[in-house]
């Protein structure tokens, strides 16, 4: 089974950093608008900006591999349950095809 109950808060609080994470931005790029582009200071205090917002995009996408990684190994031991039960069911119903036709 897929761990839904893990999963689901992880995503809601993944959401939550994308959405705060996208109106820093917007905060931060109207600070910088009313500023000279050309003088040095705002140059450094706008790299200083894309350089967090390239490491909070960093964490986020390391917490959606995370994410993706608990689902392929659920996704994983799933299909080796189908497997193992299709076999289950197939022996099953060999054998009572067996049975049935001995009696017969």
């Amino acid at each position: 089974m897929i761990p839904w109950t893990k999963l689901i808060p992880t995503a809601v609080a993944l959401v939550e950093m994308t959405g705060g994470l996208l109106s820093s931005n917007k905060k931060q790029k109207a600070k910088l608008a009313d500023t000279d582009h050309l003088d040095s200071t705002s140059l450094l205090k706008r790299i200083e900006v894309l350089e967090n917002n390239e490491l909070n995009q960093a964490d986020v996408i390391q917490q959606l591999a995370k994410q993706n990684l608990a689902l392929i190994k659920k996704a994983e031991k799933n299909y080796k349950l189908a497997i193992t039960a299709f076999s289950i069911s197939l022996i099953s119903l060999i054998l009572f095809l067996v049975l049935f036709f001995l009696k017969y």
